[in-house]
């Protein structure tokens, strides 16, 4: 799978989506930012239900203020594409992408599977659905919560 810096977008969406992920590699939290609508929404259903972790993010500086909390201490941080699916309707956009990092406070590796579901609207990105493997999440993150310090589950 190549890296999402790698990945050859065949369309504006494609664009979009592919610097969604590149810019989070760079940890460019600004410009990433200004992907999203103002209104945008977060949605992350298998986010396990532990203090200091939403399963809904909203609002574009909620979603940057959570991505600049999370990825902050991580290293090595590099996403890999599989697949994009753009829908006839140009708005939807589904993607299967990697995600592989060293969690610093743990010293473990995060290695997680993601399909994720775009909604755009005007080239901005107005919803992301997250859904990925809460088992992976927990295995990285035991015993220490991003911004609440440690912890345990």
């Amino acid at each position: 799978m190549p890296r999402a810096d790698e990945f050859i977008a065949k369309s504006k969406v494609q664009e979009t989506i592919l610097s969604f992920y590149t810019l989070l590699m760079k940890k460019e939290f600004d410009r990433w930012g200004e992907l999203f609508t103002e209104d945008a929404v977060q949605e992350n259903p298998f986010m396990p239900q532990l203090p200091g972790l939403d399963a809904t993010f909203a609002g574009r500086e909620r979603i940057v203020f959570h991505y600049r909390t999370v990825l902050a201490g991580r290293r090595g941080h590099v996403f890999t594409v599989d697949e994009i699916y753009e829908a006839a309707d140009g708005s939807t956009v589904i993607v299967e992408v990697g995600g592989r990092s060293e969690v610093p406070e743990t010293g473990r590796i995060y290695d997680q599977r993601y399909v994720m579901i775009f909604k755009l609207v005007e080239g901005k990105i107005a919803r992301v659905r997250e859904y990925f493997n809460p088992l992976v999440f927990q295995n990285a993150f035991e015993g220490f919560l991003v911004g609440q310090g440690a912890v345990k589950n």
